[in-house]
């Protein structure tokens, strides 16, 4: 189940959580043993070894919803998990310096049964039951005052907050309006069509990103990549070795419309997500003054589509 985006929702009937700057993840414990999926299902069990110890802990059959994430002092870190998340067999050195924390916000079965059709609520309250914090794991609290949640969201810098209903159900795979995700910062997912190559000591490798959205809705996404802009601004270099080594090369341009580019562009296979932070997109449909935030490996580039303008 996913959100949408939006401003605070009117009305009581509401729950409030923050969010997380992380990788969405469903964790499975099935007689002891512990599987992880990513929002995409691909299986990254591998990824988080630290979660092995759930399935003593959980002592039952169950599957949690949430995020994984990196923490640098209070405040979590998509960079710094960029880390873990392509690692498929991380260092003891890894685990030591990029510690994950899994945060844990929904339950979804429970001793084999499915809870979908539960409200969310009751679902809280049997995952507070069942996950207790422990050393790789926690379940955070939820609020019913949103504003001032927001507000603490701000005063930490935080990517912002989620609303949810309390009465909802878990609708698996669909964007719901029951779920509102309250940004403070302009960001979202895009979908890499293509590079330019750099300049000085960046010649001959990637100096900016190509970046696109596909047309229509989140619940209804079209075939048409539309072309957003160039990203160059916080790649790293081994953010550009990991990104040279996935691109497959395309021959023909992959957008809608080929953009007016001031270099050859080098035009790539549309199946790499990555996460930009912009000021502004403009009514010509061009990010503002982007910034890459990092790779994405739980989310479908077929899903990718332009988010509403998020809360200022």
């Amino acid at each position: 189940m996913k959100a949408t985006s939006g401003s605070i929702p009117s009305g009581s009937d509401w729950l409030a959580e923050l969010k997380w700057d992380g990788m969405r993840m469903q964790v499975a414990v099935r007689d002891g043993a512990v599987t992880l999926w990513s929002g995409s299902g691909r299986d990254v069990t591998s990824h988080f070894p630290e979660l092995a110890a759930l399935g003593d802990a959980v002592g039952l059959d169950a599957v949690f919803d949430g995020e994984v994430a990196v923490f640098e002092g209070t405040r979590p870190s998509f960079h710094q998990l960029q880390h873990r998340i392509h690692v498929s067999q991380p260092t003891a050195q890894q685990l030591t310096e990029f510690p994950i924390v899994f945060l844990g916000f929904d339950l979804l079965s429970l001793d084999g049964s499915e809870l979908f059709d539960i409200p969310l609520i009751d679902r809280r309250r049997l995952l507070d039951q069942v996950l207790e914090d422990g050393p790789s794991w926690r379940v955070p609290q939820h609020s019913d005052d949103a504003e001032g949640l927001l507000q603490l969201a701000r005063a930490h810098e935080l990517e912002g907050i989620v609303c949810k209903r309390a009465r909802s159900t878990y609708q698996p795979g669909r964007r719901s309006p029951s779920w509102v995700k309250v940004k403070l910062r302009s960001r979202q997912e895009f979908v890499v069509g293509g590079w330019l190559g750099g300049s000085g000591s960046l010649d001959g490798t990637i100096g900016s990103l190509l970046v696109g959205v596909y047309g229509g809705s989140p619940e209804s996404p079209t075939t048409d990549l539309h072309f957003a802009g160039s990203v160059g601004s916080g790649l790293r270099d081994d953010t550009r070795t990991k990104l040279a080594a996935a691109f497959a090369p395309k021959a023909e341009c992959p957008f809608t419309a080929v953009p007016q580019l001031d270099k050859t562009p080098h035009w790539v296979e549309p199946t790499t997500v990555v996460e930009v932070e912009y000021s502004i997109w403009d009514d010509d449909s061009l990010l503002w003054h982007p910034s890459f935030r990092g790779i994405r490996i739980d989310r479908e580039a077929t899903e990718v589509v332009r988010e509403s303008t998020p809360a200022e």
